[in-house]
């Protein structure tokens, strides 16, 4: 979660959370493990995920129970309604 930091479209002002930290099988990851970054800029997108799974816990757990394909999409389409029918949730 610490590899994401919240932007502001200065256009917009629409705030979207942005990875700024590359993946393991990136070739620059070894690189980048070399620098240790402490930054609290991780604690809104913490705290949005917190407060979400609060929100839709009951809808979470009913899903889990259900074995429900396509999770992610469920959740984030259908049940919060947080997303658009369109989106990738590769990352949820």
């Amino acid at each position: 979660m610490n590899d994401y930091q919240l932007k502001e479209d200065p256009e917009t002002r629409r705030k979207t959370f942005r990875r700024y930290a590359p993946r393991k099988g990136d070739r620059i990851y070894p690189e980048y493990k070399k620098f240790f970054f402490y930054s609290d800029a991780y604690w809104p997108l913490k705290f949005a995920c917190e407060t979400i799974i609060e929100e839709y816990e009951d809808e979470i757990l009913a899903l889990i129970a259900q074995e429900a394909p396509y999770l992610a999409d469920k959740l984030c389409s259908e049940k919060s309604d947080l997303c658009g029918t369109s989106a990738n949730h590769t990352e949820l």
